[in-house]
Order: structure tokens, then sequence, then C-alpha cells
């Protein structure tokens, strides 16, 4: 098969595996403590109780579009024979990371590293992907299980470079870009055997994998819009971060210190707001789906005309 151009996918048998690769202060206003954490499928975070019956993604919805708004996953491999200690053990690893059309993670790998190694003796693999800009147990995550291969050389190679291209172009200074795809070799979870969603506590749950592999990631949280997610949410902050910290202060009577969007889909998104030495995650949903730029923009604009923007209690 001829190497794919835009659009198109590249399609061969490895390992009796089909190998598909698509391109793609100070004030009298009340300070308060820490939101009570609920069961809530998110893309991104946990949320506040009156926030529980929002109009959130799919929990397939969500792992894929938290596949794609994460900058880095947690690689576990299994140690090999050719290390001289700690063999058969499991040895993490912190690696960047894209995905083709169906989900499967492709990764970018230094031939010596410790983790390349374990794969070429034995590609059972997990990956643990977390919600960027938010720590600790109420964080959505999601680990994927399978089997990691290294791509064939050729239009292989270069169908991965374009996918990692493709979400690294906006995150990484081009020296760094430069350097990492001179070097390194791409390599594939051919094979996903599960996966396991956290959207926050309480929230857990087995993803079928026809679902998984089916369901695409919102537009908004890919590049084919035109921008990549990073961008949307460095614009999108830019333009309206301390405009919705003053709606938000305003129309609950807090003090907040600080506010940052962290996440988006086509349904809403999750903002971080500090108040008072506390983080919290609140859910704000849009009127109508988005997904483009303009249209988050709009979103965020009749958001902030919304009393009800932050009902409830923190």
């Amino acid at each position: 098969m001829k190497p794919s151009s835009s659009g198109e996918t590249a399609t061969r048998t490895v390992k009796d595996e089909a190998l598909e690769i698509p391109f793609q202060s100070t004030s009298p206003r009340k300070r308060v403590g820490r939101t009570r954490l609920l069961r809530t499928p998110m893309a991104g975070g946990v949320v506040s109780r009156d926030t529980k019956d929002s109009n959130l993604p799919s929990m397939a919805t969500a792992a894929r579009n938290l596949m794609e708004l994460a900058d880095y996953g947690d690689l576990s491999t299994t140690m090999s024979d050719m290390h001289h200690r700690r063999a058969g053990y499991p040895f993490g690893s912190t690696v960047d990371f894209a995905t083709d059309a169906t989900g499967h993670p492709i990764f970018c790998l230094a031939p010596l590293a410790i983790h390349t190694r374990n794969i070429a003796a034995d590609g059972k693999c997990s990956l643990t992907v977390k919600m960027s800009g938010w720590g600790g147990l109420a964080n959505a995550r999601v680990t994927i299980f399978g089997d990691v291969q290294r791509l064939p050389n050729g239009e292989y190679q270069t169908a991965a470079n374009e996918i990692f291209k493709s979400k690294y172009h906006a995150r990484k200074e081009a020296i760094d870009m430069e350097d990492r795809w001179g070097d390194y070799t791409y390599y594939r979870m051919n094979r996903i055997v599960d996966v396991y969603f956290v959207g926050g506590f309480g929230t857990l749950n087995w993803i079928k994998l026809d679902e998984y592999c089916s369901t695409s990631p919102d537009t908004i949280v890919t590049a084919a819009h035109g921008k990549s997610v990073i961008e949307t949410l460095g614009e999108l902050n830019t333009r309206f971060s301390q405009r919705l910290a003053a709606h938000m202060g305003n129309l609950l009577d807090l003090v907040v210190d600080d506010l940052w969007i962290i996440s988006i889909d086509r349904r809403g998104m999750d903002v971080r707001v500090r108040t008072d030495g506390s983080s919290l995650i609140r859910r704000i949903s849009f009127d109508t789906d988005v997904e483009c730029f303009d249209d988050a923009k709009r979103a965020v604009e009749c958001a902030l005309t919304n009393d009800d923007l932050c009902r409830g209690e923190f």
C-alpha cells in the first residue's frame, strides 16, 4: 500500500493484529472551604454536588477527550531479564504520547530507555493518563491496557510522526521537536485489551472496547478545527478567566483569587477556582454544543450573562 496522504489510513497486518493509523485579597465577602466531591463522569476534575446532573459527555467520550487533552502519561512495563536486577517487577515511566483515530496510543521512544528495552522483551503494558491542571486522588484519569509494538519502518513511522506533530506542535519548542523526532522511534499499542476510567471519587468504570474505539473525541479537543486544544484553552483563559472569576465572585458573594479553564468538551468546560487557599473544580455547561474556537467564545460569552452560572453552594 502506498504511503497515506492527509485524511487517509495506512493499513497493514503486524503480528496478526490489524494495524490502522488514521491521520487526522482583602474583602468583606465570605470565604469558603473545599467542595464536597460526588460521582460525575467528566473529561476532567470533580465537580460539586449541584452539577451532578449537568449535560456531561459519556464515559467513552470523556476518556477519548482526556487522551487528547493530556500532555503526558505514565507507562508501566515489566523489567526484562536483560537488567541485572529487578527483572519481573513493574517499571513506571512518564512518556508523551498521541492517539490515532481509534484511540490507540502511539509513543515516541528512545532506543536505550529502560521502558523501550522492556517492551522489546514483553509488549504487555498499561498507560495511565491524568487530567492536566489538577492533581490528587480526585483527578480524572484513564488507564489503557494492551500490547505495544514497534511500528514498521517507512510509511508507518511517517504516519506516526505526523500524528505526533499534529498533537504537539503547539506544546513543545521547535528545537525539542526536531531533537525528539530525529533520534526516537515510534511504537503503538496495537492491541487494546481493556480501558478503565475514573471520573473522580465514586465514578469508576470499565469501558467497553468497542465503545472506546468507535467513539470519537469531541472536535473542540482535536486540531481538526484549526487550533490545538492547548491553543484553544490558552486563548479562552486570556479572554475570559478574569471576567469569569469576577462574575462567579459577584454571584456567590465570595472572593475568587484565581480561575483557570483546565478542560473543555462540546457540552461545557471545567474551571479550577482558587479561593481562600482551596482549589475547587466547577463545571460550566454550554447552552449549545461547540465544535470550534469561535463556538466556544460565543458559549462563554453567553455563560457570562447567566445568573445560574454557579448555582448552588461550594
